[in-house]
């Protein structure tokens, strides 16, 4: 068994091993953070979330019981009340489940998405746009997101959690990043040439056959099976998608395939305008692969027991 805190640094950890950013900006973040917070002063300072001192991912947190000691965990990809009804009733049928964790943030962690985005910065700059249309790019769309969440009932389920007694926490870009690292290597060492190709190389991991039973499974948005790959730009993690400007400054600098969880329809049209391939891998299948890969390390350390739910598939590679 581990403390669900322990659990949730040793995922913060591993999440900052797979980052886009190098370790000198998260660094220089968590001590911003930090002189911060010293300047604070009464109620600010007194409900201040001292987590974000030591983690840089505002999406990946504990929200309930941190201190419970944990062994079987039920995982989704988005959990609401009637899930938690749902492992109760299994509970009853001494199913022992002892943690629930949400892949996609709830409570604090959902009002704070907004700052895990600016590493999408670094993404786009990888991807080789300049730093400055990147980083104009990044905080515009940042802002839309936090006015977005704002208004959200953002306490509903994390109180559900703590009505039923379940230990709650949510793990989000800790496992997009592994999700993100991982896709780059292995579509890099796969060299698709077609999008066929490269559809064809994603349903070759267990994660996206599986999502073909569902229909989730790679589509290409923009683009013909035919047409050539070129260069591959990666929008699998940074908690959520950019606004369609990025894709001119991608376009200029030489992006031909952008392979992506999801993408919404302004965004497809924008790319056909810059004529830019558009592959979606799938949500559900993109989010398994990270929270597998993720999964698969913490369980090597805490032998722990991991139950599949909403809409996430659990495989293991270990």
């Amino acid at each position: 068994m581990v403390k669900l805190k322990k659990l949730h640094e040793f995922a913060v950890q591993e999440g900052i091993k797979q980052d886009p950013r190098d370790q000198e900006q998260i660094e220089n973040q968590l001590e911003k953070r930090k002189e911060e917070f010293e300047d604070l002063e009464g109620v600010r300072k007194e409900e201040f979330d001292e987590n974000k001192l030591e983690n840089p991912f505002d999406d990946s947190k504990v929200l309930n019981k941190p201190d419970a000691d944990v062994q079987k965990i039920a995982f989704g990809i988005d959990i609401e009340t009637q899930d938690l009804l749902l492992l109760d009733k299994l509970n009853k049928n001494k199913e022992n489940i002892d943690a629930v964790i949400t892949h996609h943030p709830d409570g604090r962690a959902l009002s704070n998405l907004y700052e895990v985005m600016k590493l999408q910065i670094d993404v786009l700059e990888n991807a080789g746009v300049p730093i400055s249309q990147a980083e104009a790019v990044v905080k515009g769309r940042v802002k839309e997101v936090m006015r977005g969440v704002h208004g959200g009932n953002l306490s509903r389920t994390p109180k559900a959690a703590e009505l039923l007694d379940f230990p709650y926490m949510c793990l989000h870009t800790v496992a997009d990043n592994h999700a993100h690292q991982f896709l780059k290597s292995y579509l890099e060492n796969e060299n698709p040439y077609t999008l066929k190709d490269l559809m064809d190389s994603l349903i070759e991991l267990p994660e996206f056959a599986w999502s073909l039973e569902y229909g989730m499974g790679p589509t290409i948005f923009n683009g013909d099976e035919e047409n050539r790959v070129g260069k591959i730009a990666y929008d699998m993690t940074g908690g959520t998608e950019l606004n369609k400007d990025r894709l001119e400054k991608m376009a200029q600098s030489g992006i031909n395939t952008i392979v992506a969880m999801h993408m919404s329809q302004s965004q497809v049209d924008e790319a056909g305008e810059q004529n830019i391939n558009v592959v979606s891998a799938g949500h559900m299948p993109s989010d398994s692969l990270g929270i597998n890969l993720l999964m698969d390390k913490a369980i090597q350390e805490f032998d722990l027991e991991v139950m599949e739910l909403s809409g996430f598939k659990r495989v293991s590679r270990i």
